[in-house]
């Protein structure tokens, strides 16, 4: 497989084509599958076949190092046995440490031997990612990450966690299809959230007229909170109030997350042989909060945030806002355009099989398309190729350009699918559905030689472009 670089704002391969992903999360979190997704090799012939050329893989801190300064590479060597699979069927993959309120014993992440919680208490709440809200032992233990108070045995959280990216980076060195590692997945301050939720709590409750506890009681209940939502579906009154929360978000990324990042990139330099660091933002920033993380150019950095709605994690899918949405895509956008790096939209949507997610599946595609990113969408679960998302995302699009994209985009609601880019001496790849409705003579009335291949056991396969000069292709298809 080629090997992928980053080239200011894009990704490139060797042949410096610009490359583009789609792509989608596999992070199980059962202990039953050993927290690896099942399935085998039909399972990566089937996301090849719906146009799925990267993954974002899950690992976790409790796997990789399960006693202080002792790495499972066992746990390693099933991982890489996906990564081989993802290679048979030319599937990119980077690797995301993942963790959900910190630790294994209370969602997934940290070892027990990290949790420095002092004993202080952890409260679970009925929606899982409040628990980050309202749990003291919680806040201890982040907090004492991010001062890397020493483990039992002496050592910084932060140097075992480096240890173990830098027995990860080893272990993959030579992966051909690896293209990168996201150190960590949506950083949480600890007890620096306080102040962002004290933030929005003053905010709202002189807004609102309501009491501290009356807004808390609002927001930890299913059925309330969606009223106080609603009043929220406005972008300017949504921007108003992310305005209000920029501050205290940001010190937290300025003085924590971003020496964190310096640190895990000073260590891994040695070990990268060309592959990515995927930054995420804190975990406040996926809903539009502008983050204040900051790339190097010559690091071979990529921005990764994530974009969520606030009913994300509820069954209330027809409250999802799409001028929420739209605010943060904005944002992150902004971000992008400010440090000149690649953004790869490492989670969104969660939308499962709803009916009302295809819309808004398609939302998120037309503003992807637009700003020409890659994207990892949250994510593969049993069922997910009949799902609404699977549909909207299983599309045509560009996966490698020889020469300068100008744009491109997939009508669903006509099958209409138009792309114009420069193309420079040599071939272009494009992934297309049902293959078989591009006749290639339609192609050669546009101006462009063409060939096509068919991917195994299914519909779809790939559409070869080649130019043998510099041209402008212009073309529009139907498809399906």
């Amino acid at each position: 497989m080629d090997k992928m670089r980053v080239q200011g704002d894009r990704f490139v391969n060797e042949r410096g084509e610009q490359v583009i992903f789609n792509g989608i999360n596999l992070v199980d979190k059962e202990a039953d599958h050993d927290f690896i997704t099942p399935g085998g090799d039909p399972l990566y012939e089937q996301l090849a076949a719906h146009g799925i050329n990267l993954i974002r893989f899950g690992i976790y801190w409790n796997k990789v190092e399960p006693a202080p300064g002792q790495i499972d590479e066992a746990y390693l060597a099933r991982v890489a046995e996906q990564i081989q699979l993802a290679q048979r069927h030319e599937i990119y993959v980077f690797l995301d440490m993942h963790q959900d309120l910190y630790a294994a014993k209370w969602g997934d992440g940290a070892p027990d031997w990290a949790v420095l919680d002092d004993g202080l208490p952890f409260n679970r709440s009925d929606l899982w990612s409040d628990s980050y809200f309202i749990s003291p032992g919680l806040h201890r233990a982040l907090d004492n990450f991010w001062q890397n108070a020493p483990a039992g045995d002496g050592k910084g959280l932060q140097d075992h966690y480096l240890n173990a990216w830098q027995a990860i980076a080893k272990y993959f060195l030579e992966a051909e299809n690896v293209i990168g590692f996201d150190l960590m997945n949506e950083p949480f301050p600890g007890s620096q959230s306080q102040e962002v939720v004290q933030t929005l709590i003053g905010y709202l409750g002189e807004k609102l007229q309501m009491s501290p506890e009356q807004l808390m009681g609002i927001w930890l209940d299913d059925t309330k909170k969606q009223g106080l939502l609603a009043q929220l579906n406005d972008a300017a009154t949504y921007g108003e109030i992310l305005q209000k929360l920029t501050a205290p978000v940001q010190a937290f990324e300025k003085a924590t997350l971003n020496p964190f990042y310096d640190k895990m990139a000073a260590g891994l330099h040695d070990l990268l042989n060309g592959k990515a660091l995927f930054l995420e933002t804190s975990f406040f920033a996926n809903i539009g909060i502008p983050t204040a993380i900051s790339f190097s150019p010559d690091k071979n950095e990529v921005f990764a945030p994530h974009a969520y709605d606030l009913v994300v994690d509820t069954n209330h899918f027809e409250n999802y806002s799409m001028a929420r949405l739209g605010h943060t895509l904005a944002v992150h956008r902004q971000v992008q355009e400010k440090w000149h790096v690649p953004l790869v939209l490492g989670e969104w949507g969660a939308y499962f099989d709803q009916p009302e997610t295809k819309a808004i599946s398609e939302f998120h595609v037309k503003q992807i398309e637009a700003n020409e990113w890659s994207q990892t969408y949250w994510s593969y679960y049993e069922g997910y190729f009949t799902s609404p998302t699977a549909r909207v995302l299983e599309r045509p699009y560009p996966q490698a350009i020889n020469g300068k994209l100008h744009a491109y985009h997939y009508d669903p609601a006509t099958q209409q699918f138009d792309l114009t880019y420069k193309a420079f001496p040599g071939t272009s790849r494009i992934f297309v559905p049902h293959l078989h409705t591009v006749a290639i003579s339609q192609l050669a009335e546009q101006g462009v030689r063409a060939d096509k291949k068919a991917l195994p056991g299914s519909e779809s396969g790939v559409l070869f472009i080649t130019a043998d000069a510099e041209q402008e292709v212009v073309l529009h298809l139907h498809i399906g």
